[in-house]
């Protein structure tokens, strides 16, 4: 196996940052509770359009291919816009202007500051954070294009006191987001709906500061809020006091309304019990048991349980992040390693389906992290593949998006 070690430290940090757990005393590993059913809910279009609970992402498939925003070549100073035609697999700025040099605010696909994409009812929508101090502030901002480029325009401007920030689902009509306002040091935060035709701009409901947008299902919006703190042990702790708040954290995964915003309990668990993903109407719950990796996939429309056996093992500091599905595809990546020690990082392909379990050896050469899975295009897997000019980090040069096959990405397999 081709293993890539991580700082333990490091590692914390992220792991806190992504509200996820160490891996379970195996001996204690409990069974899923049950929880309520949400029934069909007739959810309409509502998706979820991002890749993480804390990141909206520089990328979104739409229906004709896949859009990103990427820093200018040559060590310029704005970003652009590129489009991945589905069928071509071509990549191209998207400006329709053959004349244009895609550099300045003249251009619909050039940003002097770089938004994250999201693509909702056949259209793109770009989100602009805030720019404070300096010279000329600018507060956070929606614009939308259409799936070829034309007619971007703002439709919404927020107030000088309010950030976005997460992951965003949209219903082709509306955007859904965390959403923060500032009348002091601490912010208020709510889960917030934009429309996108009038312009206007909801709060559903009040959440806690360490919530996170991780998914729909059923037609609701599912947030998990995270309670307890490392940050709560008192000032000057040891390590392991600091250690023993940060494991005694709990994870309550809700369920809102999107049209109401009325929120219902799902379920509860502890910081060292799960892993979660939500996908295709299922939460995925990872765990592990006799120091082997567990799933239960809950059907959340009928509460139904599936329960899976991974071929896989976890050292009793491991843990699992940057859990997706794709094609019927499990992706996550496994930290294992001895108690105390520096951690591996493997990147895992599982189908639920088949059984089948396979490492994907795709990694960052400097840094050693899993190149990352954009999206798809098609039965195409789209790549964030890092170059460097050299062999140290100082070499970078760029990150550069790879089109191949799905079967070949679970192969490790590049283009030449």
């Amino acid at each position: 196996m081709l293993k890539r070690s991580v700082a333990c430290a490091l590692l914390a940090a992220c792991l806190l940052l992504a509200g996820c757990g160490e891996a379970a005393d195996p001996a204690s590993a409990p069974s899923a509770p049950a929880a309520a059913p949400l029934g069909d809910g007739g959810g309409g279009q509502l998706e979820y359009l991002s890749d993480s609970p804390d990141s909206i992402g520089r990328g979104a498939e739409g229906e004709l291919g896949y859009y990103y925003v990427a820093p200018a070549e040559n060590g310029a100073d704005h970003a652009n816009l590129h489009f991945i035609d589905g069928a071509s697999c071509q990549d191209i700025v998207l400006c329709s202007s053959p004349s244009c040099t895609h550099d300045s605010d003249a251009c619909p696909a050039c940003f002097s500051r770089t938004p994250s994409v999201v693509f909702t009812g056949g259209r793109l929508g770009l989100l602009f954070g805030s720019i404070s101090g300096g010279d000329e502030p600018q507060p956070a901002q929606l614009d939308l294009m259409e799936a070829d480029g034309s007619g971007r325009r703002t439709v919404y401007t927020f107030e000088a006191n309010q950030e976005f920030g997460g992951s965003v689902a949209g219903d082709g009509e509306n955007l859904y987001f965390l959403l923060a306002t500032y009348q002091g040091a601490v912010p208020t935060m709510s889960l917030a709906r934009l429309n996108l035709t009038q312009g206007s701009l909801t709060d559903l409901c009040e959440v806690d500061n360490s919530t996170f947008l991780v998914g729909v299902a059923c037609g609701k919006l599912l947030i998990k809020t995270i309670s307890g703190s490392p940050l709560d042990a008192a000032p000057g702790s040891d390590e392991s006091a600091i250690q023993q708040a940060f494991m005694g954290q709990r994870h309550c995964l809700k369920a809102v309304d999107p049209a109401t915003g009325e929120v219902t309990d799902l379920l509860d668990w502890g910081q060292d019990e799960y892993w979660e993903l939500v996908a295709d109407d299922t939460l995925y719950l990872f765990s592990a048991r006799q120091g082997r990796i567990h799933l239960t996939a809950r059907d959340l429309a009928t509460g139904a349980d599936s329960e899976y056996d991974l071929d896989l093992s976890i050292g009793e500091d491991g843990y699992i992040m940057s859990a997706s599905k794709h094609n019927g595809t499990l992706l996550f990546d496994l930290y294992t390693g001895p108690a105390g020690g520096t951690l591996d990082v493997y990147h895992w392909a599982y189908s639920p389906e088949t059984g089948e379990v396979r490492e994907i050896t795709l990694y960052d050469p400097v840094r050693g992290y899993p190149v990352r899975l954009m999206g798809t295009v098609g039965e195409r897997a789209v790549l964030e593949v890092p170059r460097y000019a050299g062999n140290d980090l100082y070499s970078f040069d760029r990150y550069e998006y790879v089109v191949c096959s799905w079967e070949d990405y679970l192969n490790s397999k590049l283009p030449e």
